[in-house]
């Protein structure tokens, strides 16, 4: 997959989500400001003269990179985004404990220039001033990252605006990054700004299309083909998802049709049924939705390591390294307010196919990758949308069959997944070719690049 990565790319994750500051030509406004420490830079753009970016050069006490690094927030009406920081594929990771960090031998900055942003406003250490001023659906976050990276490719780093550019991220990126392509190529055809230069998207185990992931719980709890010796659900509650899930698909399709907001959530009441044979058993010692051959550690969210991840960011140290303001009451790995704000719109049970399309059908690269043991954005559901959607090249993909990948395991080679890829000529007479690419990791779940499995393939 490192054939995907370029100079610069982008992960944007729902609760977690670098580069060399050069002077900016022309119509760069540079000002310094006295940020506590005073080492701040403000930069602004006057294409967005409500908006600015403030940065600073990052030294190796919360994370010792072996590269410069940068943070900062993009600051505009009492909202502010952060971009920097550590988790799965970043240039560190956090130590049992979760007191220290320690380079990460697999970082994706071994290979590219990578931004992490805290997105949307709200999650991480982006915060707002006013709880009015958080998103409610992707399209806004959407909107707000797309101004983003013009002043952070523009203004910040001018001489890389020119750079292919790559977004990654996995779950709910699974909405946020078809949102925020469709956003950018739309932004480059008319819009007077620089153009951004995205070249490829990955989502990895994404929340793309619901009703597909619900239909998706029947292959991936009751039969072997995530890669189990048996499988999770005994015949009983099997029978029961059997009979629930027409009903269930039937509802959801009028949702996809007519996203009514009381009707969508009638949809998801429907089905909810399906999802509580498992998920009212995952809480700590119980089942893992995100690894079903795993046993959740913690709460809801199963791996001890988040809470190690809270841990070290939440110390005094970390906040004074990073310079966080005092705005910020504490760093979450997840973030209920958010949440709470995409619920009252029909953005949760929505998919985002068409985005994938327009992506698609504008030259960009399209890479999904999923681990199979997830069952939160499982294989067979990602699998069934990406065969369902509807593009130039809908027929040889569907056609095509999921072949075997394999990879370098301590001198052995070893079967690490499957794939299909496609090729299609981009329509409307457009110069080109649209690539679209599924891939799966076998012996992962839902944080493919944290598992010490895909560590080893990747390797």
């Amino acid at each position: 997959m490192r054939r995907w990565l370029g100079e610069w790319s982008l992960a944007g994750f729902l609760a977690l989500a670098k580069g060399a500051v050069a002077e900016s030509e022309g119509s760069q406004t540079l000002l310094s400001c006295n940020y506590g420490d005073g080492s701040f830079t403000t930069f602004r753009s006057p294409a967005y003269p409500s908006h600015s970016i403030r940065i600073k050069e990052q030294n190796d006490e919360v994370c010792d990179a072996g590269s410069r690094q940068y943070t900062g927030w993009l600051e505009f009406h009492g909202k502010h985004i952060f971009f920097c920081l550590m988790l799965e594929l970043g240039p560190c990771r956090i130590k049992t404990g979760g007191n220290l960090t320690e380079r990460n031998p697999y970082s994706w900055t071994r290979n590219s220039s990578m931004i992490f942003v805290d997105q949307p406003v709200g999650t991480g250490l982006s915060y707002v001033d006013s709880c009015q001023d958080i998103p409610t659906t992707s399209e806004i976050a959407a909107e707000d990252m797309y101004i983003f990276l013009q002043i952070f490719m523009t203004e910040v780093f001018p001489e890389r605006r020119h750079t292919p550019f790559h977004i990654a991220g996995e779950s709910y990126a699974g909405h946020y990054i078809p949102t925020l392509s469709r956003e950018i190529l739309r932004q480059n055809q008319v819009s007077e700004t620089s153009e951004i230069p995205l070249r490829s998207i990955l989502i990895g185990n994404g929340y793309v299309s619901p009703l597909d992931t619900l239909y998706g719980y029947y292959e991936t709890l009751c039969t072997t083909k995530p890669g189990v010796d048996e499988p999770v659900f005994n015949q009983t509650r099997c029978q029961v998802i059997s009979e629930k899930l027409p009903r269930c698909i039937s509802i959801y399709e009028v949702c996809y049709r007519y996203p009514d907001e009381l009707l969508c959530k009638a949809a998801s009441e429907v089905c909810g049924v399906i999802k509580e044979l498992y998920h009212n058993e995952s809480h700590a010692g119980g089942r893992d939705p995100f690894d079903i051959t795993r046993i959740c550690e913690v709460d809801h969210l199963c791996f001890s390591q988040t809470l190690e991840i809270q841990k070290y960011i939440n110390k005094p140290g970390t906040w004074a390294a990073l310079g966080v303001p005092e705005a910020v009451r504490n760093f979450s790995i997840e973030s209920t307010e958010v949440a709470s704000a995409f619920e009252t719109t029909t953005d949760l049970y929505s998919n985002v196919m068409k985005d994938i399309k327009y992506t698609l059908e504008h030259g960009v690269d399209v890479l999904i990758y999923n681990g199979n043991l997830d069952l939160a954005c499982n294989t067979a559901g990602n699998l069934r949308w990406a065969e369902a959607l509807r593009w130039n090249g809908q027929a040889p993909f569907t056609s095509e069959k999921l072949k075997p990948w394999y990879s370098n395991v301590r001198g052995s080679r070893v079967k690490a997944g499957s794939f299909k890829e496609v090729f299609a000529s981009i329509p409307n007479g457009v110069s080109g070719k649209q690539r679209f690419a599924f891939v799966t990791v076998d012996k992962s779940g839902h944080m493919v690049s944290a598992s010490v499995i895909a560590a080893e393939y990747g390797s």
